[in-house]
C-alpha cells in the first residue's frame, strides 16, 4: 500500500515540479519560491500518508529510502523540465498541470471533509473549516502583497 501511495504521490509532485520550474523559467522568482514553501507544507502531510500505511510492520531504512524517492523525485525532476523549457507555451501547460494538481488536492481533501462530516451526522461547512478556509485565503492574499511589494 505505501508503493502504490508513494507512487500516485510521485506523479502529484511530478505536477508541482513542472509548476515551480515553470514559475521560475518565465522570470517569476518570487511565485516559484512560494509554490516551493506551500508544497513543502503540505508534502509533509503525503510523507505521513506514506509511513501510517506501514504501521504494525517494521520495515527497514533502505525502505524508507525508497518510498521518499519514489514520491520525491518526480518533484525534482518536474522542476528540472520546468525550468529548462523557455518556450511559453510550454510554461503555460506546465504551470496549468500544476494548478491540476493543487485542484486535485482541494478535491480530495473536501471529499474527505464531506465523508467525515457525514459520518459523524454534522455539515462539512463546520466553524472550523470556515476559520481554516479564510485563515488560509488571508495567508494567501498577505503573501501576494508582500511579494508584490
Amino acid at each position: 500500500m505505501s508503493t502504490y501511495l508513494a507512487f500516485g504521490i510521485g506523479l502529484h509532485n511530478l505536477g508541482e515540479g513542472l509548476a515551480v520550474g515553470s514559475a521560475f523559467a518565465v522570470g517569476e522568482a518570487a511565485l516559484g519560491s512560494l509554490l516551493v514553501i506551500g508544497f513543502t507544507l503540505h508534502n509533509v502531510t503525503e510523507g505521513i500518508g506514506i509511513a501510517a500505511a506501514m504501521v504494525g510492520f517494521r520495515p527497514k531504512f533502505p525502505t524508507f529510502l525508497a518510498l521518499t524517492a519514489l514520491a520525491g523525485l518526480p518533484a525534482v525532476l518536474g522542476t528540472w523540465i520546468g525550468a529548462f523549457t523557455f518556450s511559453p507555451h510550454w510554461a503555460a501547460l506546465f504551470l496549468g498541470i500544476g494548478a491540476g494538481a493543487i485542484l486535485q488536492v482541494i478535491v480530495e481533501v473536501g471529499s474527505y471533509l464531506m465523508r467525515t462530516a457525514q459520518k459523524s451526522g454534522g455539515t462539512w461547512l463546520s466553524r472550523i473549516s470556515l476559520i481554516g478556509f479564510g485563515v488560509g485565503l488571508v495567508i494567501m492574499y498577505g503573501t501576494a502583497l508582500l511579494v508584490s511589494v
